[in-house]
């Protein structure tokens, strides 16, 4: 049955992904927190972006932080299944919302189904 759904799945870097975690065993039906990253050159920047990502549906925004290197990242969580549609589909929403912003996407992860760690 998980070879089946592996197949099933696009192969592109989502899908790459995606296929992983059920190889590591991972139940891709259970909901959990799905984390997006947004990253950018000014907190200005990631301020707004944050602020025009909070009103998405089901979305919880993080406050922006800054890395040792000056970069401002924020992240934005859904909480849902890990599918292949809907991350790339918020993914890219997210993607051009930052854009707008003068940033850019930067990948999206989650703790495996059963990990309360977010």
């Amino acid at each position: 049955m998980r070879e089946l759904r592996a197949m099933m799945i696009p192969d592109d870097e989502n899908g790459q992904v995606l296929k992983q975690m059920l190889e590591d065993g991972d139940d891709l039906e259970r909901a959990r927190g799905i984390e997006f990253y947004q990253v950018f050159s000014a907190e200005a920047d990631a301020q707004a972006f944050a602020e025009a990502a909070a009103v998405l549906p089901d979305l919880t925004v993080d406050a922006p932080e800054v890395d040792d290197e000056g970069i401002w990242q924020v992240c934005a969580i859904r909480v849902m299944a890990p599918g292949h549609a809907a991350i790339t589909a918020l993914e890219r929403q997210l993607g051009e919302l930052a854009e707008v912003h003068r940033g850019y996407a930067d990948g999206w992860g989650c703790s495996p189904a059963g990990d309360t760690a977010h």
